[in-house]
């Protein structure tokens, strides 16, 4: 796999347009041994996506908010550089919503996959994802990290300027208040602290947490601050 990466590597550092990039990289991914590939860009409001799937899934992903469950964006910003997910996996975490959006993805033969996630600046982030319609992906400890890193800055470089397939900005749009007490809340920090911390009433900060929950039509407080965290608003 990383004699794959570092072939795309040297693909991508020529100068290609846009549409040889996007060859380059279903090439890849079919020499890969996947069946999509997917380039993900959280950027709060100017969020984007670019891949292969089917015109159908990334109209859906988007019209049904996918975005704000999806655990593949939630473990992209949380946990290791380069991991592995299934849809197997996601429904044993017992969420309806999940296993909604697993169902769907079914329809268009998603079902694992491998993503590499690296951080850009204090909450933007890039991930780059390969996926197939196979039940189990490939072993993530095959894949250097380093690499794989690098590997996403040049699919960053070619496609960050190109057409996107999907815009995943939201309108959304939280007061610095708002946004500083749901970040604080986000970390663990009790309301009585929070208040403290940014120096207003324990009943301000609830005022400002039940607005930000309002905005992102969340079922509460805990919920808004891990969609917040997902589409790059904290």
């Amino acid at each position: 796999m990383n004699d794959i990466l570092i072939g795309l590597i040297d693909k991508l550092s020529l100068p290609l347009d846009d549409a040889a990039a996007r060859r380059a990289l279903r090439d890849f991914a079919s020499g890969a041994g996947f069946n999509y590939y997917a380039y993900v860009h959280l950027c709060g409001k100017e969020s984007f996506a670019v891949s292969n799937y089917p015109q159908k899934w990334q109209e859906r992903y988007v019209r049904d908010g996918f975005l704000y469950v999806d655990p593949v964006v939630t473990r992209a910003k949380h946990g290791p550089p380069v991991f592995t997910w299934s849809a197997s996996e996601a429904r044993r975490m017992g969420r309806r919503d999940v296993s909604q959006m697993f169902a769907a993805a079914a329809e268009f033969g998603i079902q694992s996959g491998l993503s590499i996630s690296v951080p850009v600046g204090f909450k933007n982030r890039m991930i780059f994802t390969l996926v197939t319609d196979r039940a189990d992906p490939l072993d993530s400890r095959k894949v250097d990290p380093v690499t794989a890193a690098v590997c996403v800055a040049f699919v960053h470089a070619r496609l960050a300027g190109a057409n996107q397939d999907v815009s995943l900005a939201t309108d959304i749009r939280l007061s610095p208040r708002e946004a500083e007490c749901l970040r604080w809340f986000a970390e663990g920090v009790t309301m009585p602290d929070i208040a403290l911390t940014v120096g207003v009433s324990y009943s301000s900060v609830r005022s400002y947490l039940d607005a930000a929950t309002q905005k992102l039509g969340a079922a509460n407080t805990r919920q808004a601050a891990s969609m917040s965290i997902r589409i790059g608003l904290i």
